[in-house]
């Protein structure tokens, strides 16, 4: 397997399997981190979230500002789909589930969609070889194929 397909497949494990990411946004006040629950989507790939509206990261996104990410496994397993995705179990879907208004209107929520146009990895072979902690580009399009199933990342 070429070093290039290593490193898409490993994307696609952690986009699948990761669950959280640190969302990065900014507005006048300087920059904001916070961590998020999302679920992938694919074709395009995109990360989908939800986030009460009175929120700083959310203000910042509404106000266009432009959006980064750190994707991380903490070793944790449009709506209907968030919900599917992130509780597979009918029972613990419905206990976790809000009601659609809650994401309508006035409501205080609301869900938000990342496309990814930019993705990088730790270079662990470089890493490994050098003990530098470095990045390597992962070309997006090529994450958007059905996701790796089950296979550990290299």
């Amino acid at each position: 397997m070429s070093r290039s397909q290593q490193l898409v497949d490993r994307s696609k494990f952690l986009i699948e399997n990761a669950r959280f990411m640190t969302l990065a946004t900014s507005d006048p006040c300087g920059a904001w981190a916070a961590t998020v629950n999302y679920v992938p989507l694919r074709e395009p790939l995109r990360l989908l979230w939800y986030s009460l509206r009175r929120v700083r990261h959310s203000r910042n996104i509404e106000s266009g500002s432009r959006v980064s990410g750190s994707v991380f496994l903490t070793g944790l397993p449009v709506a209907a789909v968030y919900y599917d995705r992130n509780f597979p179990d009918e029972g613990v879907r419905r206990q976790w589930r809000l009601p659609l208004d809650e994401f309508q209107g006035a409501s205080p929520r609301r869900f938000y969609m990342i496309i990814i146009d930019a993705s990088w990895l730790i270079d662990i072979d470089q890493w490994l070889i050098e003990k530098n902690d470095q990045r390597v580009a992962v070309h997006p399009p090529a994450l958007s194929a059905e996701p790796v199933e089950g296979a550990a990342p290299s």
